[in-house]
């Protein structure tokens, strides 16, 4: 029989560990977001074997305390990604549960009657797994080419982690220069207050407000563009700004900046999307 404090300590533990090897296997980054998803987790299934508060053990109500789990941990990344790693979540919860159950029934006269032998035996088999799955993911996962990106816009400089990216070839169709695409985030010292602002919601939406933003200023009237680009496999409507771009190891040239709201990267590696064209403009000749 398994105590009430056992069956939290223990739930929290296993929603810990399942919520950790949700962001291993989508290389995002540990922080203490998992602990708080984890207690979520663990004060919902607790809860739910009292009596008068069963129905919170029911198929729908454990379906979104996974859901809610999934989005303290991950963060806002739209319903398809969400239920993408909730589908993960399940199916790792499981590959623990299964562990501890293999454990348990193989051993049960070494490990004793406690319930942590068992879970401890099945919690260092699932991080193995884990652990040899994300390493397989990494090694056939193909490679990479990140470089430093700096960009110069009406005397203020910004530097950032930019991907190459084969897929970004787009240009300005009025002045024919490149489209680099960077988190709006990463840019915050280099842009007026009210525009930064202005550029945190779609640009359809927030076109009055940039409008606004740029009133008065002659250098960002002149300098603002409206694109409808393709990023991380989604078309969206992006502003851009007249600027000027260099990966270092290469020379200063201008570009059409546009701006995203969103994350390029889920695990922070990059802030910026280029074009192999910027990286061969000049390559080798410094600046």
């Amino acid at each position: 029989m398994v105590s009430l404090d056992q069956l939290l300590a223990i739930n929290l533990v296993a929603d810990g560990l399942v919520l950790a090897a949700l962001v291993r296997l989508r290389s995002d980054r540990f922080s203490l977001r998992i602990p708080l998803a984890a207690l979520v987790g663990a004060a919902w299934a607790t809860l739910a074997v009292l009596p008068g508060l069963r129905e919170l053990g029911g198929l729908v109500q454990e379906l979104s305390a996974g859901l809610l789990m999934v989005w303290l941990v991950r963060g806002r990344q739209g319903w398809r990604r969400l239920l993408q790693d909730l589908l993960l979540l399940l199916l790792l919860a499981a590959a623990l549960a299964g562990l501890t159950l293999l454990a348990q029934g193989i051993a049960s006269s070494v490990l004793g009657r406690s319930p942590w032998p068992a879970f401890g035996v099945g919690a260092v088999l699932f991080w193995t797994a884990v652990e040899g799955a994300h390493r397989w993911q990494d090694s056939t996962a193909p490679r990479r080419e990140i470089r430093p990106l700096e960009v110069r816009w009406q005397g203020r400089r910004g530097l950032l982690w930019a991907l190459v990216d084969t897929g970004c070839e787009a240009t300005d169709p009025l002045s024919g220069l490149p489209v680099v695409v960077a988190e709006r985030a990463a840019l915050r010292k280099l842009l007026p207050r009210r525009l930064y602002e202005a550029l945190g919601r779609p640009a359809l939406v927030a076109s009055a407000d940039v409008a606004a933003a740029a009133e008065g200023d002659d250098r960002i009237e002149r300098s603002l563009r409206l694109l409808q680009l393709r990023t991380v496999g989604e078309a969206e409507w992006l502003f851009g700004l007249r600027a000027q771009g260099r990966v270092l190891g290469g020379k200063e040239q201008p570009i059409v900046l546009c701006l995203t709201p969103r994350r390029l990267s889920s695990e922070g590696a990059f802030a910026a999307l280029v074009g192999p064209q910027m990286c061969r403009m000049g390559e080798g000749t410094g600046s």
